[in-house]
This record gives C-alpha cells, structure tokens and sequence, in this order.
C-alpha cells in the first residue's frame, strides 16, 4: 500500500508540472498586463521629467496600458533608486536614472543599495554634453583668460552648480583644483536658478548641461568657453573641449538610462529592451533630443553595463582629484 501511495503521488505531480510551468511563465507571456510605473528619483519639471513622459506615452501607445511617471525625489536620487532596488522584479517598476546613479556610492559613505549588483541595466537612452559657461560680457574668451583673471581675484569670483555632489559641482571642483583657483563653490537647486544667477552675474562661471545653457548662448547673454568629452559639438563648432584647451581629465559624459530590478526574469527584460530600443533609436526621439540640446547616444543592455562599469571608474578617479564629498 505504501508503494502504492507513492506511486500515485508521483503520477499526481508529474501531471501537475505542465499546469505549474504555465502558470509560471504566463506573467512575462502576457506582460504587460498592468499598468506600469517609472520612477523618476527628481522633481517635476526639467529634461529628465520629460523625456520619462515621452517615453511612457510610447510605451503606453505599444503595450496598451497606462505608463506613469512617479517623481520620488530626495537624498540626490537615493530615495527613489532604493524604491525600484526593493520593488518586485515583475517588470512593472522601472527606474530612470542619470549618472548620478553611479556617483552616489563614490560620494556617500552610506548608499542602501549597489548601483551595478542591484539593476538590470535596459539601456542608455542619451549622453549630456556639458559645458563652461561665463556671461557674454566676461572679459575673458578662453579658459585660459578666465583663469588668469580668477587667479589675479582670490577669493572674490565663484562658481555655480546645479547641488552639492551633482556633476557640475563635481566638474566645478576639478578645474578649480586642476587650475588651482580659489573661486567659491555656491550650489543651487537645480538649473533653472544657477542660469538666472550667472546672467545676474552673482556667480562667474558654472560648468553645466549644455541643453539648460543654449537658450542663453543663441540669447547672445551667455558664452561657452569649453565643453567637456572627446569632440567638439557640431552646433558649438568654436568652443574647444576641456583637453583641447590643456585641461584633460573632463571626458567623461552624463548620461540617462533604464534600469529594472536585477532579479527580473530574462523574458521581462527582453520585451523591455526591445520596446526601448524601437523607440530610442527613432528619427523622432533624435529630433526631440537635439531641440533639448543632448545627443542621441543609445546603448542595448550589454553595451550599457560595460559602460557604466567603465564609467563607475572614471568618476571615481575624478572626484577623488575634485576632492568633493556629499558628507
């Protein structure tokens, strides 16, 4: 009787198998079948809150369900990265994040999760060129006569940035130790106020995403100087990058991406990447892109974990010369 008690168990879950495989794999079969959530860990407004809209109206059009933006702002980023690194890895919780996703660990002694351990990265969406900018009535037309001028008035100039630990504070802080200028960093919140000081001519000089500059510059109120990364901008053809200028060490670019859960099943991940990929690399995402002065600088998963590792790097090395700290 025992035997055959066993043998009859076997039978049922053998039979059950199949039902079970089913009902496993039904969730990335029909994903989605829900709506779905992108966390924006910054405030309305601004390129990154835009382009997350844009995105999810795509997606929405596609996938025939709702696609929300929900802007969890605080702690540079941390509170709404820790929200999508703690979310079910279901696929309904995406996170859009920026190059600070990589910089925080490298400036905070305390980060709650692992930027590279704890995401799937989906893909590069875009990179952000940055620039050092000055008002159009500067007397100064290079880098260099910017420097000389700081170096002659100690104490006096300062140099604005979009917050502590962000990019520009952190770009601001390697050309003031590189140059060795004793210029004061003010930090803002955000762009927008940074712009409107340096027109008002309460801060010299900013190092900033050109897309939140170009308004000004074509306004003929603000002048580009350098911009940092390898090459120089087409629709900036005269200002030289930082190492064309004797100043190395300003390559690395900002970026935004896509990022899931790092547990999120492989299928998931696919319809993930295939539904961004359709959409990031269209004409109309390029013409969108280049209205908001960035450049189209898509990368597929592989391409992007690679590069973030490679980047984690290169930030690391950078900060460490700017010696800024968020603590």
């Amino acid at each position: 009787m025992k035997t055959l008690h066993t043998a009859f168990v076997s039978l049922l879950l053998a039979a059950c198998l199949p039902a079970v495989h089913a009902q496993a794999s039904k969730p990335a079969e029909n994903f989605p079948d829900k709506g779905v959530r992108i966390v924006l860990p910054y405030t309305p407004g601004g390129s990154t809150d835009a382009l997350s809209r844009f995105v999810g109206e795509k997606l929405a059009a596609d996938w025939k369900q709702s696609v929300i933006t929900d802007n969890r702002p605080g702690a540079s980023g941390m509170i709404g990265t820790e929200i999508v690194a703690r979310a079910p890895a279901d696929g309904y919780t995406v996170l859009f994040a920026i190059t600070q996703h990589i910089q925080n660990p490298l400036l905070y002694k305390k980060v709650a999760y692992d930027p590279l351990k704890d995401f799937y990265p989906l893909a590069r969406i875009l990179t952000v060129p940055t620039a050092l900018a000055v008002h159009a009535d500067f007397p100064a037309n290079t880098i260099q006569e910017m420097i000389a001028l700081i170096r002659s008035q100690p104490n006096i100039h300062g140099f604005g940035s979009t917050g502590n630990a962000s990019t520009s504070h952190i770009y601001g802080g390697l050309l003031t130790k590189r140059a060795d200028l004793k210029a004061v960093h003010i930090p803002y919140k955000g762009a927008g106020p940074l712009v409107t000081d340096l027109l008002g001519k309460q801060v010299t000089f900013t190092i900033l995403d050109v897309g939140s500059l170009m308004p000004q510059v074509k306004a003929g109120k603000l002048k580009i100087l350098a911009v940092a990364g390898t090459e120089r901008l087409s629709y900036l053809p005269n200002a030289p990058t930082f190492s064309e200028a004797g100043f190395p060490g300003f390559e690395a670019l900002s970026w935004m991406g896509f990022f899931l859960p790092a547990n999120t099943p492989p299928a998931i991940r696919q319809k993930w990447s295939e539904a961004l990929q359709r959409h990031l690399t269209s004409p109309e995402m390029a013409v969108k892109l280049e209205a908001m002065g960035m450049s189209p600088g898509y990368l597929n998963s592989p391409n992007f974990e690679t590069r973030l590792v490679s980047d984690t790097l290169i930030w690391k090395s950078v900060i460490s010369v700017a010696q800024v700290s968020a603590e």
